[in-house]
């Protein structure tokens, strides 16, 4: 690995909350790492991070809360991205993208189990990128919102007179 690949895959530092939606990216291809950075950034979204292994996403994300996590399946270190968005704490809430060379079924099922909010196949267009990125935060608000209403009528029905909470 030549030095500018290293220090692209070194982007991993933290990036403070500069308001904006914050993506996590786990990509271990720097120059896919690379590009991912540029557009989102276009894009108007805010890089909390870039992280080349499962390990060093999960760590991150305990650390940034991101809004959404771009996670590509074969990355470096133990965890896969199905094994490592399967290990995201559930009450996170954060949705996750994958992006893989790979749609064979077994990989398919496996990522399915995980219930993400989006599948890109690379080599992906950037607009598709952005029109999944939309559409995963739109489901993420919309299940945020039945998250709340389920919350507020379960404390409603708890503070009734018949209700045995």
């Amino acid at each position: 690995m030549n030095a500018a690949t290293q220090s692209l895959i070194q982007f991993s530092e933290i990036v403070p909350h500069s308001g904006g939606t914050r993506v996590l990216v786990v990509e271990d291809e720097a120059v896919v790492a690379l590009h991912l950075r540029q557009e989102l950034t276009k894009l108007g979204y805010t890089i909390a991070g870039v992280a080349t292994s499962g390990e060093q996403a999960l760590k991150m994300i305990e650390k940034v809360f991101p809004d959404l996590v771009l996670m590509d399946i074969h990355i470096q270190g133990e965890l896969d991205g199905i094994e490592t968005a399967r290990r995201i704490p559930r009450y996170l809430h954060i949705p996750v993208i994958y992006l893989s060379a790979y749609s064979e079924d077994t990989t398919l099922k496996r990522a399915g189990d995980t219930h993400p909010y989006g599948y890109l196949i690379k080599p992906f267009l950037d607009r598709e990128l952005h029109a999944t990125i939309k559409m995963a935060l739109v489901r993420s608000r919309a299940d945020e919102a039945i998250r709340e209403n389920e919350a507020l009528l379960f404390r409603t029905l708890c503070t009734t007179p018949i209700a045995s909470c």
